[in-house]
């Protein structure tokens, strides 16, 4: 603002008063297009602060897109692995091992019912864990409320007329 009002000796010229009209002074001719320039400045700088910020974003969509893949990928293969595990353990316990099919499916069938178990307990001490700072808010609350009533037992009251003998 203060460079497009800015006069110098340079743009202050005074014209000659046109007959007929009555001149009060000098008049000051300002920078040609001051505002004008400094308003297209503005424009084109958040013009490309905007194509900044949407390349930047369509560099983060691309970024996650990948990541999703890759994760999704990941975890086709994590499962693959699995099942392929299962059918080895399968074949060692048959083959190897030389037990009957019938057993081998009672072991897998045991082995995720104790999983499913341990995995129902551990989520329901989580649940019912205490969070430490509502424990913390709860013996603070409690202890100020001891403090008001040792402080209220202490006081005087102030109604009551004090008797004197």
């Amino acid at each position: 603002m203060v460079a497009a009002t800015a006069t110098t000796a340079e743009d202050v010229t005074t014209d000659p008063p046109s007959p007929g009209t009555a001149s009060a002074g000098p008049r000051i001719r300002q920078l040609k297009g001051g505002l004008r320039r400094l308003l297209a400045s503005a424009v084109r700088l958040v013009d490309v602060q905007y194509r900044i910020w949407l390349t930047q974003a369509k560099l983060t969509l691309q970024r996650m897109m990948i990541y999703a893949a890759l994760f999704a990928a990941a975890a086709v293969l994590g499962l693959l692995a699995i099942i392929f595990l299962y059918i080895g353990v399968f074949h060692l316990l048959t083959d190897v091992a030389g037990l009957r099919p019938v057993w081998a499916y009672l072991i897998y069938g045991g082995f995720h019912l104790v999983l499913a178990v341990v995995l129902v307990m551990v989520g329901t001490s989580m649940l019912s864990k205490k969070d430490p700072d509502d424990a913390d808010d709860k013996k603070n609350a409690e202890k100020k409320k001891a403090e008001n009533a040792a402080d209220y037992a202490r006081r005087e009251p102030a109604d009551e007329p004090q008797t004197t003998a």
